[in-house]
């Protein structure tokens, strides 16, 4: 069951250090909101000093206890001195690895290599580095929950979007691998798939020549099942608090459900529907023919 606001006590992570990468905005923002108000200790991270400044800035001010610091999660080193930040402050108990990038739309065989190159760095090894420093921890002390982000393509294929998809297909792989490793330990690994968020990961888009125009729906489609940052973010809580394998909040009942009261809500009139912002680029390509997209649920 979707998390509920207020079902859990306002202290139930008092004392708990809590890391969450890729957090200067959007989602990441969110989830480390959503931790400190449950009142646990948050360490923020992003590539910007800028932006993670001004995010503790704004979390300071709500009274959450927050810290944060500069972090390529591609690099081992900015990983595992934001270990070091977190394990100041007392402990580490809780690490998410949200940091992402969703890559270009388009076929797999005109795709840039350094595009690929950058979705595996973020999303697969910056998974794999938060997981090799925190796990070492959780494991000596006991304890400790890690929360590796799904996505899109976490259970199947997508069509254009092949880098993205198959780096979520990996981390759900990978993240079940480590719930068996740790087994029996008190270490407790999560996978989470919020579905579709409107966040800048959804809403600004580059797209491979020819092919912009398949992207027209996309709004269409966050209208009928998309969420704000804050609402997706509020399953973290519940899920650093069980022993639960994993939360994904588009499941088939509400594919229905959330669908059908956003049609009776107005959600997919014009005003109300998430801008997008496409950035083609300028390389000419030549489009494939026979090749649609599919959208089920991109985080």
């Amino acid at each position: 069951m979707r998390l509920q606001r207020g079902a859990l006590p306002r202290d139930v992570l008092q004392g708990r250090v809590a890391v969450v990468t890729g957090s200067s905005r959007g989602l990441g923002f969110a989830m480390a909101r959503a931790l400190g108000l449950h009142g646990a200790t948050v360490v923020l991270a992003s590539r910007s000093d800028d932006g993670v400044a001004a995010a503790v800035g704004r979390l300071r001010a709500e009274g959450i206890a927050a810290s944060g610091r500069r972090c390529d999660t591609g690099e081992p080193g900015d990983v595992e001195a934001l270990r070091d930040e977190a394990t100041s402050r007392g402990t580490l108990d809780i690490w998410v690895n949200n940091a992402g990038v969703s890559g270009v739309f388009g076929p797999t065989a005109s795709t840039p290599v350094a595009d690929f190159t950058q979705v595996v760095r973020t999303n697969i090894l910056g998974t794999f580095h938060g997981a090799r420093v925190a796990l070492p921890v959780f494991l000596a002390q006991g304890h400790g929950d890690l929360v590796n982000l799904y996505g899109q393509g976490d259970r199947g294929p997508v069509a254009l979007q092949n880098a993205y998809a198959s780096s979520k297909r990996w981390v759900r792989q990978f993240t079940e691998t480590l719930q068996l490793e740790t087994k029996g330990t008190g270490v407790r690994v999560h996978g989470m798939n919020p579905g579709l968020v409107q966040t800048d990961l959804l809403g600004r888009v580059t797209s491979q020549p020819g092919y912009q125009h398949r992207l027209g729906a996309l709004p269409v489609v966050v209208g009928l099942w998309g969420q704000t940052a804050d609402d997706a973010a509020w399953p973290i809580v519940d899920l650093v608090t069980s022993d639960k394998a994993e939360f994904r909040f588009l499941t088939k009942r509400r594919l229905v459900t959330y669908g059908l009261r956003n049609v009776l809500h107005g959600r997919l009139r014009d005003r109300h529907r998430m801008a997008l912002d496409v950035t083609v680029l300028e390389e000419p390509q030549q489009p494939l023919p026979g090749v649609r997209p599919s959208y089920r649920g991109k985080s």
